[in-house]
């Protein structure tokens, strides 16, 4: 990667890009020409530098940071992403699949792995930190993540997934709605979503619904 490539740095505070925006002078001799947090007006009006690599720093990846990068991509095919992030956890990864990021660097790797991927990314390559390759390029969370719902948890996903409220899935399933309640709650939990927009992201992904 040359220092006169056009790079993209997102993050989501000011505070958050300054850091590496330091970090990538410092250690890599990079400057990015254009940055912004994770908001679709900041990401539309950033793309008109046309920038060859977009660097998505974020630990905890959410539905709006996830549209937003992919947003990149349906703007400009043509540039390289990569996830710089604290998470190897599959269901955290897993939020990434089928954006078509060209490389996800794990922090504990330090500037050394980043260097390493972004000189993949120069001659055309990707680059993947150990350990979450496989959740990104199968598209799937990896399978202990899915293994790990009860059964009671597994029937219940689907249903919120496709609309249903907690009181008719409480209803269909024939538990209370209180206990169905600490099902969803564990559920969420164990596949690392917030809310039912992001649980049924995650169904049509995992292709556990149809869209």
């Amino acid at each position: 990667m040359s220092s006169e490539s056009r790079v993209y740095l997102l993050g989501r505070t000011a505070l958050d890009r300054h850091a590496y925006r330091l970090l990538l002078a410092r250690e890599l001799r990079i400057t990015p020409s254009v940055e912004s947090g994770y908001c679709p007006r900041e990401v539309w009006s950033a793309m008109r530098s046309e920038p060859e690599l977009a660097i998505a720093e974020l630990d905890r990846a959410d539905s709006v940071a996830r549209d937003c990068t992919a947003m990149i991509l349906r703007l400009r095919p043509q540039t390289r992403v990569v996830v710089l992030s604290a998470s190897v956890d599959p269901a955290e990864v897993s939020i990434w699949s089928g954006v078509g990021l060209t490389g996800y660097v794990v922090k504990d790797g330090g500037p050394g792995e980043l260097a390493a991927a972004l000189q993949a990314l120069a001659t055309g390559g990707s680059f993947f930190s150990d350990g979450v390759r496989d959740t990104l390029v199968s598209g799937r969370v990896a399978p202990h993540a899915l293994s790990s719902l009860s059964r009671r948890e597994a029937e219940l996903l689907p249903l919120l997934a496709r609309g249903l409220t907690l009181r008719a899935a409480s209803a269909a399933m024939k538990v209370s709605y209180k206990t169905a309640d600490c099902y969803r709650t564990s559920l969420l939990r164990k596949l690392g979503v917030r809310d039912r927009v992001e649980l049924a992201r995650f169904a049509i992904r995992q292709r556990l619904i149809e869209p």
